[in-house]
């Protein structure tokens, strides 16, 4: 089983999604999950870079970045045991106006490169298509007509995005369907918000980890570990 340091999301996996040109601190390619989450969350076909943090409270004080287009990650909740599988990754994100914005500063170009904003809830139903699309279906434990992703639970501070921790990305309800979730913060880059610039214009999401998510389909893993 992959432990969290060396869980950076199924390669085959990020193969199918990341557009080329994202650069991780890190080097392996595995490790720039969230670069192809702010693609999706931002409508941008932009390769962001990405940090990736292993301390919760330096992850905590991480801010995501405009010029470069810069992305914090993290990789939490592992499985019950030593170098447990992580079953998060959280990804700090900037949204499309800010994208765009920045775009404009250092180009002197009109052209908008972010489309606009999508949401958490589908950078899960996008990775789970795509891992319903690999994995063949005599080897999916769970059907896929049992699974469901709900929409974001949309947050405004920091602290309610953080609590409460650690996030719990599954959740099986009583008819026995198993739903996919994640947790947005959402800061609109406007100038009306009595706050710092550098905290304006964010997106960011607490989402299923891909490995996990991947092994659980399997039946490698149960919903409920």
């Amino acid at each position: 089983m992959k432990n969290i340091k060396a869980c950076r999301a199924c390669g085959l996996l990020l193969l199918l999604l990341i557009s080329p040109g994202a650069r991780s601190e890190q080097g392996d390619p595995g490790s720039v999950f969230c670069a192809w989450a702010q693609q999706v969350v931002a409508g941008t076909e932009l390769a962001a870079n990405v940090v990736t943090i292993t301390d919760y409270e330096a992850f905590v004080r991480s801010k995501p970045g405009s010029s470069p287009l810069t992305v914090q990650q993290y990789w939490s909740n592992p499985l019950p045991a030593e170098g447990g599988m992580a079953r998060v990754v959280s990804c700090k994100m900037k949204t499309a106006e800010r994208i765009n914005a920045a775009h404009r500063t250092a180009t002197g170009q009109e052209a908008p490169v972010a489309r606009g904003d999508g949401s958490c809830d589908k950078v899960g139903r996008e990775m789970l298509a795509a891992l319903l699309n690999r994995i063949p279906r005599a080897d999916l434990a769970i059907a896929a007509e049992r699974l469901r992703v709900d929409p974001e639970e949309t947050t405004f501070i920091g602290p309610m995005w953080l609590r409460p921790w650690p996030f719990q990305p599954l959740q099986r309800d009583e008819a026995g369907l198993l739903h996919l979730q994640s947790r947005a913060l959402y800061v609109p880059f406007a100038w009306w918000i009595p706050m710092p610039d550098r905290f304006k214009g964010t997106y960011y999401c607490h989402l299923i980890a891909p490995d996990y998510l991947e092994a659980v389909l399997r039946g490698e893993v149960p919903p409920d570990s």
